[in-house]
């Protein structure tokens, strides 16, 4: 097992973060991190700050700044411009906010009952900016929620709901279960144990709450969930047989965390750019645009970290209404990022999630 993040839900008091206060915990919470590492031998990936939704009194270009410039140097990314549904705001100063601190956002764009056809014209409006001013590569940082919100450490749909001050655990364990495929129940419940140890001491040597784990079972790189899930079941994913294996992975995912702690998604991931074994589908054929919208019937994040060409962009409305009533009739929240490339290329190198299959939304 490996913590994928450690996140810190951070309140704000009227508007306002105070900054000694803010980096004083933040370096205790590093300190705990590397005492996870030292004392417990398990590795933590990242460390995360979440505040709540924005409030019209805010003044959020500064606020997003302050976290910025306290957290960057210690090592945290940040989840600073979340945005409430129908919440009205100026979108080139959002954009300009966004692009300067570096953070995360989060843009609510429908419940369980309905859309909000402006917050789901500003989600398009600013991947638009994005593309115009070259800044395409920063909408892996943006993310719309189809939905009621959750408390998930899982960015970009990560929001600090109630103004908490407290903290939240993902985790990485595809080996785990891999290497067990003959008991995946007892080997899952044995990796939430693990992270809800580790979590209920970090919040307590920090004297926060404790929210839980977000049981979501989650890629990174080769660290595969389709890998995984093509051991497990012996298919090939993408062929027939595929939206079954991931219901029954999840099935096994909520089973085995009934007697744990959870917040968030906890359901089976499917980040295109994160998961290797699906970049691999997706080259083949095997996997389409349209597969993963349908996988998002049994899983949170099938039309996550998908790069798609920038002259479908006035599809992208299309994909929502299609995603809120796969969410109507599920009745769970799930969140849709999309990085629009300009290009003409097969594929396009995202950086650190490296070379990615560009897809066409009409297939």
């Amino acid at each position: 097992m490996i913590i994928r993040a450690v996140t810190l839900f951070y309140p704000v008091e009227n508007g306002r973060i105070k900054r000694d206060e803010l980096r004083d915990e933040l370096v205790r919470l590093r300190e705990l991190i590397n005492k996870v590492r030292g004392d417990y031998g398990i590795e933590v990936r990242t460390w995360r700050v979440t505040l709540p939704f924005m409030e019209s009194t805010w003044n959020y270009e500064e606020l997003a700044m302050l976290i910025n410039e306290v957290s960057n140097g210690l090592g945290y990314i940040h989840s600073s411009l979340n945005i409430p549904l129908d919440f009205k705001v100026d979108t080139d100063r959002l954009v300009g906010a966004f692009l300067r601190s570096d953070s995360y956002m989060s843009i609510w764009v429908g419940n369980f009952k309905e859309l909000s056809g402006y917050s789901t014209s500003l989600f398009i409006d600013i991947l638009r900016k994005l593309i115009d001013s070259g800044s395409w590569m920063a909408s892996r940082r943006v993310a719309a929620l189809i939905g009621d919100p959750i408390l998930t450490p899982y960015y970009p749909d990560s929001i600090n709901l109630g103004n908490k001050h407290s903290i939240a655990l993902s985790i990485l364990y595809t080996n785990d279960i891999t290497t067990s495929r003959d008991n995946v129940r007892g080997a899952m419940s044995n990796v939430f144990r693990r992270a809800e140890d580790v979590g209920k001491w970090i919040a307590e040597g920090l004297g926060v709450d404790y929210l839980g784990i977000d049981v979501s079972l989650s890629p990174w790189g080769w660290d595969s969930v389709v890998q995984t899930i093509e051991k497990l079941y012996g298919i090939r994913f993408g062929e027939p047989g595929t939206l079954d294996a991931v219901y029954d992975l999840n099935r096994a995912i909520w089973e085995s965390s009934s007697g744990f702690k959870v917040t968030g998604f906890n359901e089976v991931m499917l980040p295109l750019a994160e998961d290797e074994a699906l970049k691999g589908r997706a080259r083949e054929g095997l996997v389409t645009f349209s597969k993963l919208v349908k996988y998002t019937m049994a899983c949170v994040a099938g039309v996550d970290m998908v790069p798609i060409r920038a002259n479908q962009l006035g599809l992208v409305q299309g994909v929502i209404h299609d995603l809120h009533a796969i969410v109507s009739i599920k009745r769970r929240s799930l969140g849709l990022r999309l990085i629009p490339y300009p290009g003409g290329e097969a594929e396009v190198d995202l950086g650190d999630f490296g070379p990615t299959p560009i897809m066409d939304m009409l297939r």
